[in-house]
């Protein structure tokens, strides 16, 4: 028998045990019923805004699921201004998207307006040879 003949009986052999393991092995329910607090109620987890900004390569911004289109820092400013304002005390953080297209100093734009509206901000850029 060649070499890879075995090999190919070997593994049959290993997954028909496999297998025959698994199906006779038998999962069961725990009786036991964890202890729950009725003093305490967990707190609700804090949820926070993130508003998306999308940048075009001519410079526009896309904010809200990408339905509103802004052209230039100022806008973009005013627009995340106003948002922080609907938003009252919850915390809000900003993610900036760009395509590889994008020049980089409208991304930079958008990252000092985060900054000076005092939001914490997140990068996202696609490289040019599509890797993720």
């Amino acid at each position: 028998m060649q070499k890879s003949g075995f090999v190919v009986r070997f593994v049959d052999v290993v997954l028909i045990l496999l297998f025959g393991f698994i199906s006779i092995s038998s999962v069961r329910a725990t009786e036991i019923d964890l202890a729950e607090s009725t003093e305490t109620p967990a707190p609700a987890p804090d949820t926070e805004e993130v508003l998306f900004v999308g940048i075009r390569p001519d410079g526009t911004y896309l904010v809200d699921e990408e339905r509103i289109e802004l052209r230039g820092p100022n806008e973009l400013l005013e627009y995340l201004d106003a948002q922080l304002g609907l938003l009252g005390d919850r915390p809000v953080s900003v993610r900036i998207r760009a395509s590889h297209d994008s020049a980089m100093r409208f991304l930079v734009d958008a990252a000092r307006v985060a900054d000076e509206l005092g939001l914490p901000k997140a990068l996202e850029v696609r490289m040019a040879g599509g890797g993720e």
